[in-house]
């Protein structure tokens, strides 16, 4: 049986690959196997150096570094805007404006529901959360038949769900996203519809630019058809 990721660079300093939805980044109380536990088969070792998540649900694209000193220069560029990720997702709604645009919000996440909300400036643990999003696409919702756009964003920080929870914040959560969008719309689309589908960065040893582009998951193409095309 194939692992649930696709191998698209590996060196002895990191790895690059795309995750599949349904698959935790990192172990849970669940006790669900997870990436971080593949990967130590993969790489015969205990050590894992993730430098970013994707949700369960989410599919795409992730670095993880295979050393310590990967882990700690990947990470500094991560926080310094070095590392560059980019998501496609596909959103309720219609964009009026097809420019891009940026979103910025005060999120705080509830770690004893795993819930982010918006909340105002200021509030106790609250943290700036702050995208780009330029709308690509609109087309009918292949089911409903409801307006819905294609849209991509980048990240200027990296909160927990912070796409998700923008979005619904803005008027246009995410195909499928029952937490945090219609709790109806499962049958519409099964999970999150978000995708990580570009990731540039500097290797962390050799300084040579690095980047990748993932086609969309296979349930994104199937369920959206040639709308993703």
């Amino acid at each position: 049986m194939s692992p649930p990721f696709r191998v698209l660079f590996e060196d002895q300093h990191l790895i690059v690959l795309s995750k599949e939805p349904g698959l935790l980044s990192q172990g849970d109380s669940s006790g669900e196997s997870s990436l971080v536990d593949l990967l130590r088969i993969h790489f015969g070792r205990n050590y894992v150096g993730l430098i970013h998540r994707l949700d369960r649900n989410t599919s795409g694209l992730m670095v993880v570094a295979k050393r310590s000193k990967s882990a700690d220069r990947l990470s500094e560029q991560l926080r310094t805007g070095e590392l560059v990720r980019q998501y496609h997702a596909v959103l309720w709604g219609n964009f009026k404006d097809s420019r891009e645009t940026v979103w910025e919000h005060f999120l705080k996440k509830d770690e004893r529901t795993n819930e982010v909300r918006v909340v105002r400036a200021g509030t106790a643990g609250a943290k700036n959360a702050t995208l780009r999003i330029l709308p690509i696409k609109n087309f009918p919702h292949p089911v409903s038949g409801d307006s819905v756009t294609l849209a991509r964003f980048s990240l200027e920080t990296g909160r927990s769900h912070q796409i998700r929870v923008q979005s619904a914040a803005q008027g246009h959560p995410l195909i499928g996203d029952t937490k945090y969008g219609n709790k109806s719309s499962m049958p519409l689309f099964p999970r999150p519809a978000l995708h990580s589908a570009t990731l540039e960065f500097l290797h962390p040893m050799t300084k040579e630019k690095m980047s990748f582009v993932e086609r969309y998951s296979s349930d994104m193409l199937q369920f959206f058809s040639t709308t993703l095309e």
